[in-house]
């Protein structure tokens, strides 16, 4: 939706139209045709308020969907041919209403034509731009702008005016579907991914997307210790796969085998396309499980060794939402959003205390957005023989689900117990340790429903799922109406540094799991 401001004001010079769009990149427009014409090109941010993301020129521009397009971008303008620069700034910075201006400077440096207005972003990063009528003798050399923000330097964009004919014919430039059309396209593309137990039962569900026919990519995390899973398509319909084409558990993603031609798969962006500072669309969940569009801006690249190149993505979003696309304003995929930092960490225990590690798939809102680069996933020929849910337990590549959530009430590994009236309970519980700290204490408050009686053991794992330790097992006795609890001190200075994983097990069921660090 949009709002026009014309004010009515005598003289072209003066004319000013302002443009506001409600999107997630806001908008704003101004036109401005001085005496002696003016408009800009490259721009360097400057000021520590605000950060110019970029800026460009051209002849000619569209709206859509509240986005402005420069449909001819160049930066050299030819007198008595273009009769019009158009110059679009996208900037970083405080949120609120600022004061706009532009100063124009003609190829001598003298400011021709101040234009301002005022105007309140509601998302960063936000944008706008201006528009400068050329007679027919215009001044002939390089222009610039200067853009302000609250007085404050926001910019410098200069282009050239020049008397010579222009003979190059101006390259073809892409036109990004409305956002209408690009939900319209993600969405029928996009699946649930359901991962099943050994009996069909559900464990957790997270999202996925084809990208070829027949393959859907989602995280290595949305399948992890699944027995089967269940593809639910756009439409409702669903289908069942264990078959598995290629997968990166430190990446975090795999491509699924799905016998589906009815889905029309998504494209892959060209390469390069991942670059800070892009605006770029995912699919949210809302309340009522419908899927929505969001849009956002890449807002870090790194390289999170061993896990592999991740992007950061100025949103949040549901955990089910996790394994869907991230696309560029063409509506090509970029990435997969998700990207465990830590294989497993997204089925740690819900009830334990320590805070768990960056992670996809857990349960809630995922606030710091990562998302894996599509250039990190392979997609295998048709031809390749496909391996089984079966066969990524066999070899490793899977740590077991837990069972039997309601056995454990609460668990926690801690510096050490306090006990009052022969009641014991953690003291200090966390889950970075030091070598300093000596021994500490896994500790388990069982909460069981039915009366239990059986062997509890407790073992240590490091990220590549090798056992690395055992706590000694103890026998325990579950009844429902009483306080049960099991503690296994143990010395944390037998551990080199590194991120472990702590699983309880109950019988040969793990029960209850943590990660923990463990710094020198």
């Amino acid at each position: 939706m949009c709002r026009t401001f014309i004010p009515k004001v005598h003289g072209l010079a003066e004319k000013l139209m302002l443009t506001v769009f409600v999107w997630a990149v806001p908008v704003m427009a101004q036109s401005q045709a001085p005496t002696n014409q003016a408009s800009a090109g490259g721009a360097v941010p400057s000021g520590p308020t605000f950060r110019m993301v970029r800026a460009t020129s051209g002849s000619k521009g569209v709206e859509r969907d509240g986005r402005f397009v420069i449909e001819d971008p160049r930066t050299q303008f030819h007198a008595g041919q273009d009769h019009k620069v158009i110059v679009y700034f996208e900037w970083e910075g405080a949120l609120g209403p600022h004061k706009f201006e532009a100063l124009w400077k003609n190829p001598s440096g003298k400011v021709v034509v101040v234009s301002d207005f005022q105007f309140e972003p509601h998302k960063s990063p936000f944008s706008g731009y201006w528009s400068m009528l050329l007679d027919d003798d215009p001044a002939i050399g390089f222009w610039t702008l200067e853009a302000r923000i609250d007085g404050e330097a926001a910019g410098n964009y200069s282009f050239e005016v020049t008397s010579n004919p222009s003979t190059t014919p101006v390259a073809h430039v892409r036109i990004p579907p409305s956002e209408r059309e690009i939900y319209r396209q993600a969405e029928a593309a996009t699946v649930y991914v359901e991962k099943l137990d050994a009996s069909g039962k559900p464990l957790g569900r997270a999202s996925g997307f084809f990208l070829a026919p027949n393959r859907v990519i989602t995280t290595f995390g949305s399948i992890d210790g699944a027995s089967g899973l269940r593809i639910i398509l756009a439409g409702g319909k669903s289908l069942t796969t264990n078959q598995i084409t290629s997968w990166n558990r430190w990446q975090d993603w795999a491509v699924l085998s799905v016998d589906s031609t009815e889905v029309s798969a998504l494209k892959p962006a060209p390469d390069k396309s991942a670059n800070v500072g892009e605006h770029c669309y995912s699919l949210g969940i809302s309340p009522a499980g419908i899927r929505t569009i969001l849009e956002a801006s890449i807002t870090g690249d790194s390289d999170q060794a061993p896990a592999g190149r991740r992007l950061s993505l100025s949103v949040s979003f549901d955990s089910l939402a996790v394994g869907g696309p991230v696309l560029t304003e063409f509506g090509e995929v970029i990435a997969l959003l998700g990207g465990s930092l830590l294989p497993g960490a997204a089925i740690a225990t819900p009830t334990s205390a320590g805070a768990s590690p960056p992670m996809a798939g857990s349960a809630g809102t995922v606030p710091a957005a990562f998302a894996v680069p599509i250039d990190l996933v392979k997609l295998p020929d048709s031809n390749v023989a496909s391996s089984t849910l079966a066969d990524l337990a066999s070899m490793g590549q899977f740590i077991p689900p837990l069972e039997g959530p309601d056995r454990v009430g609460f668990g926690a590994l801690a510096l050490g117990l306090d006990k009052q009236k022969g009641i014991a309970w953690p003291r200090q519980t966390r889950d970075l340790f030091s070598h300093s700290d000596g021994q500490i204490v896994l500790f388990i408050s069982w909460q069981p429903k039915p009366k239990l009686k059986g062997v509890a053991i407790a073992r240590f794992y490091d990220l590549n799922n090798r056992q690395v330790g055992e706590l000694k097992p103890a026998n325990v006795n579950l009844n429902p109406n009483s306080l049960n609890t099991t503690y296994w001190p143990f010395s944390v200075a037998a551990f080199p540094p590194g991120i472990y994983r702590a699983d309880v097990f109950f019988g040969d069921a793990p029960v209850w799991r943590e990660f923990f660090r463990v710094v020198p």
